[in-house]
């Protein structure tokens, strides 16, 4: 993933996705929702940025960030992410070798209008089902779903 450019734009919103090693579907496992969360708190602390919406899978997650200053681009937030998620399940696990925990890199898209924002945030939502864990996206209980549906649902972020 070394030739991948990424486009920083300041205030920008950005749809991120962020998969395990060779798909390793470990990552739904209670102390991992555990580690998200405290990671997330502390990767905000130096990093600041909006969490807006998420999904976290059995084997990847997607969030739609904004960072909250130019300093704190989505490319350090998330190394600081895999990095100290890792480094957490590694002191949960006693394991002191090497731990490859993700897959290198992660893909990014910045958001460039409302319509993108509202397809993405769906998308998000939907993923659960797409992956046949659920039949709605509300069953899911690792989402923002609750956070959105009314928006979403009533149409009140724009046409799609």
């Amino acid at each position: 993933m070394s030739n991948i450019r990424r486009y920083y734009v300041p205030d920008s919103i950005v749809f991120i996705t962020v998969v395990t090693k060779d798909r390793r579907s470990d990552f739904i496992e209670p102390i991992s929702i555990r580690f998200f969360w405290e990671t997330i708190k502390l990767v905000q602390k130096f990093h600041p940025f909006e969490l807006i919406a998420y999904v976290i899978l059995p084997d990847h997650f997607h969030w739609l960030i904004k960072p909250e200053n130019d300093a704190s681009n989505f490319s350090s937030i998330m190394h600081s992410f895999k990095r100290n998620f890792t480094l957490n399940i590694k002191k949960a696990h006693g394991l002191s070798d090497s731990l490859h925990y993700w897959q290198s890199g992660f893909w990014d898209r910045v958001i460039r209008s409302e319509k993108e924002f509202v397809r993405c945030i769906r998308y998000i939502h939907w993923n659960p089902v797409k992956h046949r864990y659920v039949n709605l996206p509300e069953e899911w209980p690792h989402s923002s779903h609750s956070n959105w549906s009314d928006l979403i649902e009533d149409r009140k972020l724009g046409q799609v």
